[in-house]
């Protein structure tokens, strides 16, 4: 199976972790136009016999592949992704899948007509920490999900230009609100029915256009309440990149995990219990045993579509001041 790379701007070390494991992956080619990044990605014995080139359309014309991982700025994976379905080339992409509504009513048509199959880098599912909490929820140890809070807060530091321009990147809430929604979903089976959002920049202008920090309030099908805190705000001087907060309450008992923590927390009326992470399987691997004729992989692509759909309704929500409702999942195809 042929792999290529459009662009090293995201989650790449997911996909190739997982190509090491598993048989009969080649790496062709990549496109990437930072030569600095492109250097250090070429020093991996993976990127040996790969073809480089600067523009991705140079990669497309010259580069028979099998599976392609899309990594590069936000707002152009649209016509990447269009491209490479028309192709049928499958699809491992980075989040979110577009940054407008319009194009993803496109993408969905694109899709519908295509032999492509889709996953995303929605790299929380496979987190260790996640699988435990949703093993948790769907064995019934809180009860009914009554409402969840999450918290995704990053140091700033050197970022590139185009993650600083809204036309490039989509914005705070799709870039990284996909993550949070993504994962409550996950864990409590729940879709969404409804939500508002408030977005910013107070006295932070390294980000440019992009917000500083975010906040979403959602309303989940069975009424529960949902916050999902962003920021950029952290501190240089904090130990960690990254403060990550997660906590689901139930009508039997919390269940609940911080950045650091080194098991998940279960509180009900027996009292408090700590519980090891779990079991997961790499997100590569996953989606080319899926290809390969194995089971669905655990982001499909209805999933893929739904979480883009609300991270922007979300988004449309911070701008217009105003609630909306979110359609339900639609099937791809």
């Amino acid at each position: 199976m042929k792999l290529a790379i459009i662009g090293l701007k995201g989650h790449v070390g997911a996909v190739l972790a997982g190509a090491k494991r598993l048989s009969g992956i080649e790496l062709v080619a990549f496109s990437e136009e930072n030569a600095r990044v492109t250097e250090s990605y070429s020093r991996q014995p993976m990127f040996a016999g790969a073809q480089h080139y600067e523009h991705w359309r140079h990669l497309f014309e010259h580069t028979m592949m099998d599976v392609c991982c899309v990594a590069d700025e936000s707002g152009v994976r649209f016509e990447q992704l269009v491209a490479l379905m028309e192709r049928g080339v499958h699809i491992v992409s980075e989040k979110p899948l577009v940054t407008k509504l319009d194009d993803l009513q496109s993408l969905r048509a694109a899709f519908s007509k295509s032999a492509s199959q889709l996953t995303m880098l929605l790299e929380l599912r496979h987190q260790p920490k996640n699988v435990r909490v949703r093993e948790l929820i769907q064995a019934g140890k809180i009860g009914e999900v009554c409402q969840v809070s999450t918290q995704k807060s990053y140091r700033w530091g050197e970022r590139p230009d185009w993650l600083k321009s809204r036309q490039r990147l989509g914005g705070t809430i799709p870039f990284i609100g996909i993550h949070s929604l993504d994962t409550i979903r996950w864990v409590t089976g729940l879709d969404y029915k409804r939500t508002a959002a408030v977005h910013g920049n107070i006295g932070f202008p390294q980000t440019g256009e992009t917000e500083s920090h975010a906040s979403i309030l959602a309303e989940l099908v069975n009424g529960a309440s949902v916050t999902a805190r962003l920021d950029y705000l952290r501190p240089s001087s904090a130990e960690t990149h990254s403060d990550d907060r997660l906590r689901v309450i139930g009508t039997k008992g919390v269940v609940e995990v911080n950045e650091g923590d080194d098991a998940v927390k279960l509180i009900t009326e027996k009292g408090t219990e700590r519980f090891p992470f779990g079991e997961t399987e790499n997100l590569f691997v996953e989606f080319v045993n899926f290809v390969r004729g194995g089971p669905l992989p655990r982001i499909t692509a209805e999933d893929s579509f739904y979480i883009t759909e609300v991270v922007l309704l979300a988004r449309q929500a911070a701008d217009d001041r105003r609630l909306i409702d979110i359609p339900a999942p639609k099937k791809p195809r």
